[in-house]
């Protein structure tokens, strides 16, 4: 008993460990702000890597949850390490070639990113089934930390390296992490001996609540990623110390991480169409913000941290709902198809943010496309929230 104990918080553990690394990829407005300023990259072709890379890892995942059943879940975290190490190592080698840094970062980091993110979002909600929301809650938040993380090694590598150098350090240092926690990785043998029916994924993708999950967590990261994929970029538009563009991306990480797990222990205690809701109207008015107020060092670390609060709701909700309804031995099968949404707001989130920057010479109207997409995605569940309230009103 002791021992399952010990293997029960172990992985939760390892699982947080590996969301840190893997999400590191939200500290890139940094990278990519670099990469235009040394390497002559456009706007667009900085958030084509990014995007890309948001894009793969939920396709990765879906092919990840089939194989969950034959193999050993540690496994999955080795591939992981050591596609990150193969990625941002053929990236730092590139001097400044896109299509090996798009390779490096946006495919081979994306694959390795859905095989981490996948075992350490189902692992350890496998073995706290009566909290789902706020363990789905610890492990995301691990990938939202990421950023901090990475802010701080960046600020001071960037001091005496370039870019380069420094994805260099990110490969070998984070895929090395990856590979030890991965031994920490254990799986819940009793969960196959639940009561809960298998569900077929065929049959979920076909139902209004797919639908419903599906079209929320690509209007909530639509909007989030947009921001986030530029947020140095967008502050370096005003008079705005270096040093603040950069701690805007700690706190934004910082923020999303506290975000996801606050939003994750109230889905415990209220609907998550409720949450879900509040979430995404959150963020849709942060968001907007940015156009409103004339940015100063202040507001622009403040704005990031009200953003990121917001955006981390959206790690955790779908997730909590998706394993609510359906089971959490269904999880790793159901929730990949969920995170597709994601992936589609992965591309056209950032990239759209960056062709309206090229094309106008500007972010505010990026901005007024994300927050508005953010509201659509609230009111969405608003109404899904009033009309379940309705429903146990006359029942």
């Amino acid at each position: 008993m002791a021992l399952l104990k010990v293997k029960k918080y172990l992985t939760v553990l390892a699982s947080f460990i590996i969301m840190i690394c893997i999400g590191s990829v939200y500290a890139w407005s940094i990278i990519a702000s670099e990469l235009i300023e040394e390497y002559r990259f456009s706007a667009s072709q900085s958030q084509v890597i990014f995007g890309t890379l948001i894009a793969i890892f939920p396709v990765t995942m879906i092919f990840v949850g089939q194989l969950g059943e034959k193999i050993k879940y540690r496994y999955f975290g080795y591939i992981s390490g050591l596609l990150f190490f193969a990625g941002y190592s053929l990236a730092s080698y590139s001097q400044g070639n896109f299509i090996l840094i798009f390779t490096g970062i946006g495919v081979l980091a994306g694959i390795a990113t859905g095989f981490g993110y996948w075992v350490a979002l189902t692992s350890p909600v496998q073995w706290f089934p009566e909290i789902k929301g706020l363990i789905t809650g610890i492990a995301a938040a691990g990938f939202g930390l990421g950023a901090v993380f990475m802010s701080g090694v960046s600020e001071k590598i960037l001091t005496n390296e370039n870019v380069l150098q420094l994805l260099r350090i990110i490969g070998i240092s984070y895929g090395m992490i990856i590979l030890v926690f991965s031994n920490l990785i254990f799986q819940n043998s009793s969960i196959s001996d639940n009561t809960e029916v298998p569900v077929k994924a065929s049959h979920f993708t076909s139902s209004k609540t797919f639908r419903k999950l599906f079209l929320g967590i690509f209007l909530g990261t639509f909007a989030g990623l947009l921001i986030i994929g530029s947020l140095r970029i967008i502050g370096g538009q005003y008079n705005i110390s270096n040093d603040n563009l950069v701690q805007g991306v700690a706190i934004f990480a910082i923020a999303n991480f506290f975000g996801r797990l606050i939003w994750g222990f109230l889905s415990d205690h209220f609907e998550a169409s409720l949450c879900i809701f509040l979430a995404l109207l959150f963020q849709s008015l942060s968001i907007i913000s940015l156009n409103i107020f004339t940015l100063s060092d202040v507001s622009y670390i403040f704005l990031a941290l009200f953003i990121g609060f917001g955006f981390g709701g959206n790690f955790v909700l779908f997730a909590k709902e998706t394993a609510q309804i359906f089971g959490v031995k269904n999880l790793g099968i159901i929730y990949p198809y969920v995170f597709i949404g994601y992936a589609i707001a992965g591309i056209t989130g950032p990239i759209s943010g960056g062709f309206l920057y090229d094309f106008s010479g500007s972010f505010s109207y990026a901005i007024i496309m994300a927050s508005l997409m953010s509201l659509a995605g609230s009111l969405m569940f608003l109404n899904q929230y009033l009309t379940s309230r309705k429903y146990e009103y006359f029942k």
